[in-house]
């Protein structure tokens, strides 16, 4: 039994490490300075920078989201409808992993946030699509998807991207709806 208890205490631990290392890795790697392209403007207002659709998002890592459709109304499934006052909307983006290390799960870290500061994750069973799902994007590769979001049918509409988990200070928004 201790022989078991050691086991899973060095497996925990290696768990810890991966994660560690991966959040690093995510990151760029590095606590130089990031490049300026694309980085929020702190002197014109407290929050981040706010992208129009078609606008490229770069974070410090390389990596790249542009929000190059956005579709609201989107069609209902034919199973359920959305609950009253909400409707159906669908965002297309494309992205480019500029990283030196694969981009796991791209698409996780976009969600819609409403005007009273509430998120969506794109898990919209009543809307007519499927997600699309990108398990992990190569070094130098890019990808589309198209997500669907159940939101309020009224008020302003921003995609969130928040390149890492670990820190939620570090945000990209783009304008998707002003109200």
């Amino acid at each position: 039994m201790s022989r078991l208890k050691g086991c899973l205490a060095l497996i925990g631990g290696v768990v810890v490490l991966i994660v560690i290392v991966a959040a690093v890795q995510g990151s760029g790697g590095s606590s130089g300075p990031k490049a300026k392209a694309h980085q929020p403007d702190t002197t014109a207002s407290s929050g981040p920078k706010t992208y129009a659709v078609g606008q490229i998002m770069t974070n410090g890592a390389h990596q790249t989201v542009t929000v190059t459709a956005f579709s609201a109304n989107s069609p209902a499934s034919g199973f359920s409808t959305p609950s009253p006052g909400d409707m159906c909307v669908q965002v297309t983006v494309s992205l480019r992993n500029g990283d030196s290390t694969p981009w796991l799960d791209p698409l996780d870290e976009l969600a819609v946030v409403d005007a009273s500061g509430q998120s969506y994750d794109d898990l919209a069973f009543d809307c007519a699509g499927t997600s699309d799902s990108i398990d992990s994007l190569v070094v130098g590769g890019t990808a589309a998807g198209a997500l669907y979001f159940e939101v309020p049918a009224t008020g302003k509409l921003t995609l969130q991207w928040t390149p890492s988990m670990l820190n939620g200070t570090s945000t990209y928004n783009t304008l998707l709806k002003a109200s």
